[in-house]
């Protein structure tokens, strides 16, 4: 079935305006967090965009969380992700194991290029979502090699079904006439772009672009070409309704995520938007504490009319003159402002912005006389609250970029073959960042409080310590801890070296015995001369 240019861009029309309500709620954030934004305003680029801002908390505040997702999520320069299985037999095998931790390691070191950009889209994907709950990252091929991109928010729009499942996302940008006609070929423009990149007067002139990716219903599975793909992929003008390109992908290459999301809402809601209202207030009461603190510093001159002579001046060192004879001299007038208390009740509305940003759960408790251990427990406590939180970042956005990395990788065999154990077996992806162990803390605890109350019973009874698999706690801590599986021997290994310990032991203990019968000997020998029953 042909595509429809005018029915795309009647359907875009309708998701942008489905999204007016959230076009003005992330502008307000916009303003007062992330003033780089624009959603429903039109700014003139490297325009200064902070006149709104007279308290900083909200934006510092927001990059501290970006920053800690970023460096207790996904920082790329540790070990934040492994591949593994659900079987957890088949995960100690030492050939599937060294398989995994190896993939894993070349999946790490392709995060960490800066070509790919993953840190730089990351980040930048980060700071939506704790802005405006919403974040949007380009996930495709280019120059030979699998990229990330963060898209601005503004410009992205998108539809569910019953579900919550995308079916259709739309990104409106623009481009110069002559880039259109670079991109998309002069035989595939409209004739109005097509002359524009002609004239030279006129080709820098900004054409409006609409990209719609779409879960394609109908299409033929048999075929392998881009316009029979799951997803399809369609670049219109909107202005003269032209279709320049069509294609398709398996997968979709936007990848959206969301903070939190109400039911049956669309877009996500972060923690700038929860604390908006507080947001407002601390920065009427910044304006309001600096105009009292002028005030104050700087009061305004009481002056009884005629009294002076030429201006009043209040620089320091100036001179003012008074008439002769008069009484009346300039006096300071007190307004009786009281800076002080507008900045006690400033912070209580700071510490609510803080706590919304989860700033008092990632920080290291102030306390000079907690142990390192006590430290530990508590900064692990702090990172429990925001677990929740993680679920949904793992499903809709890391879990994604994991996957495609991976296919696309193995595609261009750049991991090694999978293992003949592997063959067939579904993978999974466990996460070992500080977020997640922090998550899977209890685990550990748990033991480590079931030993502490058992040592009363050790000391009763040594032998109570032979219900514990030794070994098998050994291995579960060093795989748990993300030990290079080649660090450990296999079990078969153990075995042998244990045996031949065993067998070095008993060829000692025998020599020992040989030893001590030749010295019993021995002695016999000298006494038996010395009492004359053996001859000289």
């Amino acid at each position: 079935m042909p595509l429809n240019p005018e029915h795309i861009i009647k359907s875009f029309k309708k998701a942008k305006s489905d999204r007016a309500n959230w076009d003005n709620h992330w502008q307000d954030v916009a303003d007062f967090v992330l003033p780089s934004r624009s959603f429903n305003t039109t700014r003139a680029k490297g325009s200064q965009r902070r006149g709104r801002i007279y308290n900083t908390t909200a934006p510092e505040a927001a990059i501290q969380l970006a920053a800690a997702l970023e460096g207790m999520l996904f920082n790329t320069g540790i070990r934040w992700f492994e591949l593994t299985t659900e079987d957890e037999d088949l995960n100690k095998r030492q050939e599937v194991r060294r398989w995994l931790y190896d993939s894993t390691n070349r999946m790490l070191a392709y995060f960490d290029n800066s070509a790919t950009q993953f840190s730089v889209s990351g980040h930048e994907m980060a700071i939506d979502l704790v802005s405006f709950g919403t974040g949007v990252t380009l996930v495709q091929e280019k120059d030979g090699m699998l990229k990330f991109q963060a898209r601005d928010l503004s410009g992205i729009y998108a539809k569910a079904d019953d579900s919550g499942t995308f079916t259709d996302v739309f990104r409106e940008f623009e481009m110069p006439a002559w880039e259109v006609v670079k991109e998309f070929g002069t035989q595939n423009v409209s004739e109005k772009t097509r002359k524009l990149a002609e004239s030279p007067d006129k080709q820098d002139k900004m054409i409006q672009l609409v990209h719609n990716v779409y879960l394609r219903v109908e299409r033929d599975q048999t075929r392998r070409d881009s316009t029979n793909k799951s997803w399809g992929s369609v670049y219109i003008e909107v202005n003269s309704k032209h279709l320049l390109r069509e294609g398709g992908f398996d997968e979709n290459p936007y990848i959206i995520a969301r903070w939190g999301k109400a039911a049956e809402e669309v877009y996500g809601r972060g923690p700038a938007m929860e604390v908006l209202p507080s947001i407002r207030v601390v920065n009427a009461m910044a304006r309001t504490i600096l105009e009292a603190a002028e005030l104050s510093v700087r009061p305004p001159i009481v002056v009884t009319a005629g009294t002076m002579e030429g201006p009043i001046r209040t620089a320091p060192g100036s001179i003012m003159y008074v008439r002769q004879g008069t009484r009346d001299v300039p006096q300071p007038f007190n307004s009786g402002a009281r800076p002080d208390i507008g900045e006690q009740m400033m912070e209580r509305e700071e510490d609510k912005i803080q706590k919304a940003f989860f700033a008092d759960r990632l920080s290291l408790p102030q306390n000079d006389r907690m142990t390192a251990t006590e430290i530990i427990e508590r900064r692990q406590q702090g990172l429990l609250i925001i677990s929740p939180i993680l679920s949904r970042l793992y499903a809709e956005w890391l879990n994604p970029v994991i996957q495609r990395t991976f296919k696309w990788m193995l595609s261009r065999q750049m991991l090694f073959d999978l293992p003949d154990a592997l063959s067939g077996v579904q993978l999974k992806i466990n996460y070992i960042s500080p977020l997640a162990v922090s998550r899977r803390a209890s685990v550990s605890q748990a033991f480590l409080t079931a030993m502490s109350a058992a040592q009363t019973l050790v000391q009763v009874d040594p032998t109570v310590m032979q219900n514990l698999d030794v070994d098998g706690i050994f291995r579960s801590l060093m795989i748990n801890n993300n030990v290079d599986p080649s660090f450990l021997r296999t079990k078969t290994q153990v075995d042998e070296l244990r045996q031949q310990q065993q067998e070095q032991e008993e060829q000692a203990i025998q020599l020992s015995q040989i030893q001590a019968a030749a010295s019993a000997a021995s002695d016999g020998a000298s006494a038996a001369r010395e009492l004359g029953l053996v001859g000289q």
